[in-house]
């Protein structure tokens, strides 16, 4: 029995400079949506030129007609005051806090950098049931007396913690409900001289106790991968997720997030960039291996970590074992026993 149809809202935001791992993100989004599912996928774009508009239109249609790109030029809805800080943080980053507005049909979106891979089909993250929270996120750290975030951005002690946004599930009516886009716009205007990661430290500290614990899966640093092999299972927390979270999401990611300055469409050493380069190939982004970017240092690099990372994918295997971790969709969308505050 065919299921029956579902349109996710997948949310980038990029300026032309951003093309390449944007395409292959939406890339990857459509590839690896089930026939059921109808992606439309929306472009926050500070000035993309009309061609490459084009060209990633193109791209997703071809994983399936059924999707749709569309763009949504930013120009004039920041308000002036918000914190840009230089290059790293360009100002298209803010504009995921506005979708609410932008997007006034859509009730639920899935927000996604653009140095994102999908795995698996966003469908189930977007169905999640947040019990009202306004943002489903992944962890980075917990709260606890003294940390660098709860003192910094005013944090409570009784908020779960600090996220990574760059993949966030967002409850668009909640958010307007309640009103939140000007929360994060007034906290980020009181607190611009102690933010460091401008719209993730604003979202954190506006939202925190408006937040629900997805599985790290969701969201994995492919770095973390490696550190898990420097990692004891009876640890209580590994940046702000359990050992049985972690070994999940270490073999069943579903949105990988090559954060870093490795990055993933550049030839380089990173665990899981065999995943990224096969994505690219299929999407005919890349011509052959290896990337552009090839340099001896790196291939060196390379070689020299296969027998490391050989080494952490067998200890990651029998942590498994040793945790009961589950694998592949069975690890759900929400994490089974959130964390608690130190």
């Amino acid at each position: 029995m065919c299921a029956e149809p579902y349109t996710v809202t997948v949310v980038f935001a990029s300026n032309a400079r951003g093309m390449l791992p944007l395409s292959v993100a939406a890339w990857s989004v459509a590839e690896q949506a089930h026939d059921s599912t109808v992606c439309d996928i929306c472009i926050l774009s500070d000035g993309i030129p009309a061609a490459q508009q084009e060209e990633l239109r193109a791209l997703v249609r071809r994983a399936g007609e059924r999707h749709r790109v569309r763009f949504i030029e930013i120009d004039r809805v920041l308000p002036e005051g918000l914190k840009v800080v230089g290059e790293r943080w360009p100002r298209v980053a803010w504009a995921r806090v506005f979708l609410p507005d932008l997007l006034p049909e859509v009730h639920r979106a899935v927000y996604l950098d653009i140095d994102t891979l999908a795995c698996t089909d966003l469908r189930m993250l977007a169905e999640t049931d947040m019990h009202g929270a306004a943002l489903g996120v992944v962890l980075e750290h917990v709260s606890h007396v003294g940390s660098h975030f709860n003192e910094r951005l005013d944090i409570p002690q009784g908020c779960l913690g600090y996220f990574n946004s760059g993949v966030l599930l967002m409850d668009l009516d909640v958010f307007r409900a309640e009103g939140l886009v000007q929360r994060v716009i007034d906290f980020a205007q009181a607190h611009g001289d102690v933010l460091t990661c401008p719209d993730q430290d604003a979202l954190n500290g506006a939202l925190c106790d408006r937040l629900f614990q997805l599985h790290p899966r969701w969201n994995w640093h492919d770095g973390l991968t490696r550190l898990i092999a420097r990692k004891s299972p009876s640890a209580k927390l590994w940046r702000g997720n359990t050992p049985v979270l972690s070994v999940e999401a270490a073999l069943s990611p579903a949105v990988l997030h090559y954060q870093g300055v490795h990055k993933p469409w550049l030839y380089n050493h990173r665990i899981e960039a065999a995943r990224y380069e096969q994505s690219m190939l299929r999407a005919g982004l890349a011509q052959s291996l290896p990337l552009p970017g090839f340099n001896w240092a790196d291939a060196v690099k390379r070689a020299l970590y296969r027998p490391v990372y050989a080494f952490t994918w067998w200890r990651i295997r029998r942590m498994a074992r040793l945790l009961g971790a589950r694998r592949g969709d069975a690890c759900g969308t929400a994490a089974r026993h959130p964390v608690e505050n130190c």
